[in-house]
């Protein structure tokens, strides 16, 4: 269960909550076994979802289902930005395990879409976002290079820079699912209602590329475009850094899915600096 509040105006409040009681007394009137609280809730979705209303347009579902690549050696070094390769055996032995899984194959929802998510497990990285056919169509054709063969080289990763301005569905697709809220530091707002900004401005020569664009809410994506002495600068692997006009630093990175997949996520900061003052701990057998 969830718990939603909205902050409105007195006379607009007043008269959302009418028009939900009145409904909800009149259904009552024709099911007295249900509450009027249980119908009130029920009013207010379908008076915002109005799902008989087919002349609007359909808002869809987007379902991002998170994955861990398949095959990798969990004792190998982590690899830097780009990762190891995703190869075409990795690819497939993927569609084996969801095929598997879900009986008739996984499938978007009616009318929505569906998106996987490739996370290094070693790491909780993102490394690529691919519909599934896409996955189908990479495992069909394989490498261009050694196509009759199952070779180690990569197949799938970050959307391929363009020289446009406006992102490519693959490149809007990458960062939001990889930034998951507002960029700026100490801001929540979700990706999903956030603009995609080139870091680097495109009218200043950044390119547009995943390790150019990342998430900020309208609020701050205004902040950086017009209030000055503000800096942002962002590295390959999607580390934020804001520099305020007083001169403070302060740096936001990935979250990563550490958490999502069951794992402690890796330290950082002063944690990290404990750590490594700390030493290896006790000798062996601990």
């Amino acid at each position: 269960m969830a718990e939603l509040r909205v902050f409105l105006p007195r006379p607009l409040a007043d008269a959302v909550q009418d028009a939900i009681d009145r409904y909800a007394r009149l259904a009552h009137a024709d099911d007295p076994s249900r509450s009027i609280g249980e119908l009130s809730v029920g009013v207010f979705a379908d008076l915002v979802l109005r799902p008989w209303d087919t002349s609007r347009p359909a808002v869809t579902a987007q379902v991002t289902v998170l994955w861990p690549l398949p095959g990798e050696d969990g004792d190998a070094p982590p690899a830097e930005v780009d990762g190891h390769p995703i190869t075409r055996a990795q690819l497939r032995e993927l569609l084996e395990e969801l095929d598997a899984l879900c009986p008739g194959g996984l499938r978007a929802p009616a009318g929505g879409s569906l998106h996987l998510a490739l996370v290094d497990p070693r790491t909780g990285a993102l490394r690529a976002t691919l519909t599934r056919g896409e996955l189908e169509r990479l495992v069909r054709r394989g490498c261009r290079v050694h196509p009759a063969t199952d070779c180690g080289c990569s197949i799938a990763g970050r959307p391929p820079v363009t020289d446009r301005y406006h992102p490519s569905a693959a490149q809007r697709r990458f960062p939001t699912v990889r930034d998951r809220t507002c960029r700026h530091p100490g801001c929540g707002n979700r990706a999903g209602w956030a603009d995609l900004d080139h870091v680097v401005a495109h009218a200043e020569g950044g390119e547009t590329s995943c390790e150019n664009l990342c998430c900020l809410c309208r609020r701050h994506h205004r902040l950086k475009t017009f209030a000055p002495g503000w800096r942002f600068e962002m590295t390959p692997d999607g580390a934020l850094s804001v520099t305020s006009p007083s001169g403070t630093t302060r740096t936001t990175r990935p979250p990563g899915y550490w958490a999502a997949m069951g794992y402690p996520a890796p330290p950082i900061g002063a944690e990290l600096e404990a750590q490594l003052a700390a030493g290896p701990g006790e000798d062996p057998p601990f």
